[in-house]
């Protein structure tokens, strides 16, 4: 991006600045607005945190909004990570975690899991010992579930074999879903052009990508667009097999990996806690943000909090937040472990192909970011060659599977400081309340979320699964003048008996219909769990102010909590 006056860029950019509409200024305005409403959101949730059934969870203000502070006074941070997912090497691997059989798999079948969810000799995760939480030392089979759940780094990815099983083609991506969904509301055209160019299937169709009524087998209308609402999770975005009929790699898809989330967990690891933050494993146990054993989450939340409560205390703390364009990164791979020269003589490093992002990015003000900016990366050799990648080798083993490129290369996350006099204050770690308020959770328009919810997701951990866990938080639009609009609010710690109130502030008239308990991975969760379902409508006036709206669920005989912000999007007729 070209050096411009902060005042200049007084919005979110989409990841890598990415400009998905390059011949239409409009579309591409109302992309950039879209993604601008909805990461202000997603940071005023960040900066609430949990104050309904979490103790010291709570009121972030260390976490800072990029776009509302001036960017010269900002210091970037790379934060780092391997995208192999960790805790298949602490469970499985003889990293330290604990698995109810002592199972210590080798490093093929690891790379195996990584790939398919399979070891090298086919068998499945629901196969596998369980495995314990160092943090909770609850006892579940491995998780997260889904088509490539496992692949929980903030990175997934997809393999092309030919006939004689050799690997052709290796699709890399870390493009969050808020993105596409965002891209999708504008235009869903322009979501088939790039699905097609990006994973190279001219065969993909619109239909293909649409959320269908399980039941009439009609695509389901998103009364937020008017349009087909998108599937996050269609048949070129799902699994780790990618064949001319299905397949590939275009987004996140596993439950954790998403950038709601991974907002959250920045803003939670901005609080200095009473053990410090030298052990990031002890770190993320207190202040219970992600997962343990991951290589990204207590990393992350390590990194962070050291820029808020710096160890050397000659070091000034600061306010923490993601750089802008918040998102998430692959690094270029370290191929010094490769054989440098394939069996032509050619360089490696050349199958390696940026297809969406850019390997560097600059500031508002024309300062080079620290790291690669790439979103979707191919590892292929040309097929004029008389070779494929599994004729490569890294570390002198021919590559058998796609986890062993990635294990060569890093994910990252531009952390940004600002220099604060004082320092934040430390509180204790997370806890449970004496009394549990009711927590919002999640919103929809509610035949969206039948469509989800009825919407069986198979995966190789044999668990049940529905679609409402692919969903995101971006908040669904009502106008203002609208009666009678059917949502669907998903919570957890209802209690009081009855029907618990619900508000969405001046203008907007709620009537609660129904309450019903429903199973699902709400985004950012590793595990599903059973939450409540409210169905409502509401009835938007006329004069109401247009904007985001917070969400208040209050239990009978309790007051008013704090409201979940952003929930709800009112638009002028």
């Amino acid at each position: 991006m070209s050096p411009q006056t902060a005042e200049a860029v007084r919005r979110f950019l989409t990841p890598a600045n990415q400009i998905d509409f390059p011949q239409d200024p409009t579309l591409q305005k109302q992309l950039n607005e879209a993604w601008t409403f909805n990461l202000t959101g997603f940071t005023q949730q960040g900066i609430t945190g949990n104050p309904w059934n979490s103790m010291n969870a709570a009121d972030n203000t260390w976490y800072f909004n990029p776009v509302t502070t001036d960017p010269a006074e900002v210091v970037y941070q790379p934060i780092q990570w391997n995208a192999f997912p960790g805790r298949l090497e602490y469970y499985y691997g003889g990293g330290g975690g604990t698995n109810s059989t002592g199972l210590v798999l080798p490093t093929n079948d690891l790379q195996a899991l990584a790939d398919t969810g399979k070891t090298a000799g086919g068998k499945p995760f629901s196969d596998l010992p369980q495995i314990t939480n160092p943090c909770s030392a609850v006892v579940s089979n491995y998780g997260p579930f889904g088509p490539r759940g496992w692949q929980d780094e903030y990175c997934e990815w997809s393999v092309e074999r030919d006939a004689n099983g050799n690997i052709v083609r290796i699709d890399f991506t870390c493009e969050n879903p808020e993105y596409w969904n965002s891209l999708w509301a504008v235009s869903p055209d322009k979501v088939l052009e790039l699905y097609r160019s990006t994973l190279g299937k001219p065969q993909i169709q619109l239909a293909d990508l649409q959320l269908v009524d399980p039941v009439r087998k009609t695509p389901i209308v998103d009364p937020s667009t008017g349009k087909p609402a998108y599937n996050p999770l269609n048949k070129w975005n799902s699994g780790p097999v990618s064949t001319a009929s299905q397949g590939g790699a275009m987004h996140l898809t596993s439950t954790p990996n998403t950038l709601q989330t991974e907002i959250g967990l920045a803003s939670a690891a901005t609080v200095p806690r009473p053990g410090g933050n030298g052990n990031a494993q002890a770190l993320i146990c207190c202040a219970q943000y992600g997962q343990p054993a991951r290589n990204s989450d207590p990393h992350i939340g390590q990194s962070v909090n050291q820029l808020v409560a710096p160890p050397n205390p000659a070091s000034a703390s600061m306010k923490a937040t993601l750089a802008n364009p918040p998102g998430l990164y692959i690094q270029t791979p370290d191929f010094a472990s490769y054989n440098y020269q394939s069996p032509d003589g050619t360089d490696v490093s050349t199958f390696w192909t940026i297809v969406r992002g850019k390997e560097e990015l600059h500031d508002e003000l024309g300062r080079k970011l620290p790291g690669n900016y790439i979103l979707h990366a191919t590892f292929q050799v040309p097929a004029s060659k008389p070779y494929t990648v599994s004729d490569l080798t890294i570390n002198g083993q021919k590559i058998q599977w796609a986890s062993q490129v990635a294990q060569t290369f890093f994910m990252q996350i531009t952390g940004a400081g600002l220099k604060q006099s004082g320092k934040a204050p430390e509180q204790s770690c997370v806890a449970t309340p004496p009394t549990l308020l009711a927590q919002p959770l999640q919103i929809f328009h509610s035949s969206v979320f039948f469509a989800l919810v009825q919407t069986n997701v198979p995966n190789v951990m044999g668990v049940p699964m529905n679609l409402a866990s692919n969903s995101t938080l971006i908040a669904p639009q009502v106008k203002a003048g609208q009666s009678n609009v059917s949502l669907v609010i998903t919570a957890d710690t209802l209690s009081g008996g009855g029907f618990p109130q619900v508000s969405f502030g001046d203008g907007v008239t709620v009537n609660v219909q129904s309450l019903a308990k429903v199973t699902y991975a709400v985004p950012g969760n590793t595990y599903p769990g059973e939450v409540s379902a409210i169905l409502l409508t509401v009835t938007v006036s006329a004069s109401a102010a247009p904007g985001p709206r917070s969400l208040w669920i209050t239990n009978q005989g309790q007051a008013q909590s704090v409201g979940f912000p952003a929930a709800l999007h009112v638009v002028s007729a």
